[in-house]
């Protein structure tokens, strides 16, 4: 039986699921920016993965956009792994009905807590929601989750191996689904965020399409070297090399790929990351993240 698992990552904790999951299960790894490019996608695996982070307690838009391309479906066997630094919201049941949209359904939906690799509020009041830091986990507590990882592998492997049907795994599931009833996402958490991002017009896309806007708050510092790394490994070619310094084309997934693979920690969002440590899973390799934008190694 042919086994497929798709995934997306940023900072690699995502690659590392999908990849121990494929090596036990027998799946083929493929990468969903490798494909996102394509008009549609088949698959003649009976059984699909899609392993990709919680983004906004929702699904990255590269996901929905893979999703839309999707085809021949309902006959499948299809399993998810959110993974998140806090919270995994209701992401899988957002992601259960875009496939019910192209025929297909989640049989089985996971979360999986590693650490956190995004920005959190900092405490100054003055320039408030340019002022976000790096939120840093000890390596202790790296650890612990990377060890709490393994121990639930072997479950979900036995899950999808049998092709088995299991409740999908959400948090905060009446807070959230307030959220949306009152439309929050749409309102307050999009001016929020795009505020934060340092977007100052107006926009009518929706909340997640929005998001994309939020790279006007990237920048690059002194120590910038003009390696163009950062290029490399943006899953979306959202980056572009202008006069030795990057320059983003506000496409982006906030994937933090840029800036938390920089070399010299040259990246920088909004006013006070610059200080922050960098995270990206010790087993995952630059290679690795040049390997998912084009699929080739």
């Amino acid at each position: 039986m042919r086994k497929v698992i798709y995934f997306f990552t940023g900072t690699g904790n995502s690659l590392v699921v999908a990849r121990d999951i494929a090596e036990i299960i027998g799946a083929n790894l493929v990468p969903i920016p490798s494909l996102i490019h394509r008009e549609e996608i088949t698959s003649d695996a009976e059984s699909i993965g899609i392993v990709y982070p919680v983004y906004n307690q929702g699904v990255p838009f590269i996901v929905k956009r893979f999703v839309d391309l999707m085809n021949d479906l309902n006959s499948k066997y299809i399993f998810a792994v959110c993974t998140h630094g806090g919270s995994s919201g209701i992401s899988l049941e957002y992601l259960d009905k875009m496939l019910h949209e192209k025929n297909g359904s989640l049989a089985a939906g996971f979360s999986v807590r590693m650490p956190y690799n995004y920005v959190i509020p900092s405490l100054k009041l003055k320039n408030f929601f340019r002022s976000f830091v790096l939120k840093e986990i000890n390596p202790k507590k790296q650890q612990e989750f990377y060890n709490n990882w393994r121990l639930k592998l072997d479950d979900i492997c036995r899950v999808v191996q049998s092709r088995q049907k299991r409740k999908l795994e959400v948090m905060a599931k009446a807070i959230e689904h307030l959220v949306d009833f009152l439309n929050l996402r749409e309102t307050l958490q999009k001016s929020t965020w795009l505020k934060i991002g340092g977007f100052k017009e107006k926009t009518n896309l929706p909340f997640q399409e929005s998001l994309q806007l939020l790279d006007h708050g990237f920048t690059s510092d002194h120590k910038c070297q003009s390696c163009g790394i950062c290029t490399k490994v943006c899953p979306v070619e959202n980056i572009e090399m202008v006069n030795g310094r990057p320059v983003w084309q506000h496409h982006c997934e906030q994937c933090f790929a840029c800036l938390q693979w920089c070399p010299n920690a040259s990246i920088q969002f909004g006013y006070a990351t610059s200080t922050g440590k960098r995270y990206h899973h010790p087993d995952v390799k630059l290679s690795d993240m040049y390997w998912q934008k084009t699929g080739l190694k």
